[in-house]
C-alpha cells in the first residue's frame, strides 16, 4: 500500500490568546522561543507543516513568518486576532479574509489557500463563513471537529477529506470548498478526539498513533494540530479557574518528545500539498 502523509498543523498563536483568558491579564509573549523549538524538530524530521496565523503575528513577528515561509511551510489563516465566527458577522469576517491575502501577497508574495476557525467555531450556525470562504478563492478549510464538546464540534460531520457546503456542514457534497476534519477514532461506539491539541498531551500516545495508523490503512491522512504555547514547559501565571489552568499546561513539558516520536512513526506533509496530490479522490 501506498505510505500516506497526514497532515501535520500548527496553530500560530500565543499564551495570550487563549479563548478562556481574561483579555487585561499580561502574559509574557513567548510564541518566538516556542515556535522555534517546533521549527527544529520539523527541520530534523524533514517535514512540512501547515501554520494558520494569526493576522496580527504577521504584523508583529514577518521575521518568523520569513523563517517559516523560507524552510518551506505553508502559511494559511487563523483571523486576525483568534475571533470565533460566533463573535464575527460576513462584514467582518470577509474582511479579514481579504487583509490577510494583501498583507501575505504584499509582504511574502505568497499565495493563501487555507483556512481554521479559532475554536473550530465553524458549525451550522456559522455555516455562512463557507460561502464566504469560496467567494474569497480560499480552496480549503480545516474546522471540522467530527466529535461533540461542550464548546465546539460537528459529531455527525464526515471524518474523511470531504466537500462541505454552507447547506449543511454533516454532509458530503459533489463539490465546493473542501474539508479537512480533524482527526478522531472510534472505540466501542465513542467517537474519540485524537487530533493533538489538549487531545496528545492528555491521551495515551498509543492511541492517538492508533488512529493514525487506521486512517492511513483507509488511505486517508490525519490531521493533527499543536499551539506553540503547548511545547512550553515554562507556562506562565494565567488567570484562569484551576480546571482550565491543567487543561491548558497538563503535560505542556512533555509535548515536544510526544510531537518527535509521532514524526518518527508517520509521515506528514502541509494541508495544501495532500489536496493538490488527491483533489480528484475527495
Amino acid at each position: 500500500m501506498e505510505k500516506v502523509n497526514n497532515i501535520l498543523s500548527i496553530d500560530l498563536e500565543d499564551w495570550r490568546h487563549i479563548h478562556y483568558l481574561q483579555t487585561d491579564q499580561n502574559v509574557p509573549e513567548r510564541i518566538l522561543e516556542n515556535t522555534e523549538k517546533i521549527l527544529e524538530v520539523l527541520s530534523s524530521y524533514n517535514t512540512n507543516a501547515t501554520f494558520f496565523v494569526l493576522g496580527e503575528i504577521v504584523e508583529n513577528y514577518p521575521s518568523l513568518i520569513k523563517k517559516i515561509i523560507k524552510e518551506g511551510h505553508e502559511i494559511a489563516f487563523h483571523t486576525w486576532n483568534h475571533t470565533p465566527l460566533w463573535d464575527h458577522n460576513i462584514d467582518s469576517f470577509r474582511s479579514e479574509l481579504v487583509s490577510f491575502k494583501k498583507l501575505m501577497k504584499r509582504k511574502f508574495n505568497t499565495i493563501i489557500s487555507g483556512f481554521r476557525a479559532p475554536v473550530f467555531s465553524l458549525n451550522k450556525k456559522t455555516s455562512w463563513a463557507i460561502k464566504t470562504l469560496r467567494d474569497e478563492k480560499y480552496i480549503y478549510d480545516s474546522s471540522i471537529f467530527p466529535i461533540y464538546n461542550p464548546v465546539y464540534g460537528t459529531p455527525n460531520a464526515p471524518i474523511y477529506p470531504y466537500y462541505i457546503n454552507e447547506s449543511n456542514v454533516s454532509v458530503k457534497h459533489r463539490n465546493g470548498l473542501i474539508e479537512l476534519p480533524l482527526l478522531t477514532y472510534s472505540l466501542l461506539g465513542l467517537k474519540i478526539p485524537t487530533a493533538g491539541g489538549i487531545y496528545l498531551r492528555f491521551l495515551p500516545e498509543f492511541l492517538i498513533h492508533r488512529a493514525l495508523k487506521k486512517y492511513n490503512k483507509k488511505g486517508y491522512p490525519g490531521v493533527i494540530y499543536l499551539h506553540p504555547r503547548e511545547i512550553d514547559a515554562y507556562t506562565p501565571s494565567l488567570n484562569l479557574p484551576f480546571y482550565k489552568k491543567i487543561l491548558f499546561t497538563y503535560n505542556n513539558g512533555k509535548t515536544l518528545a510526544r510531537l518527535e516520536r509521532m514524526l518518527k512513526n508517520f509521515s506528514f506533509d502541509t494541508a495544501i500539498s495532500y489536496i493538490e496530490s488527491n483533489k480528484c479522490e475527495i
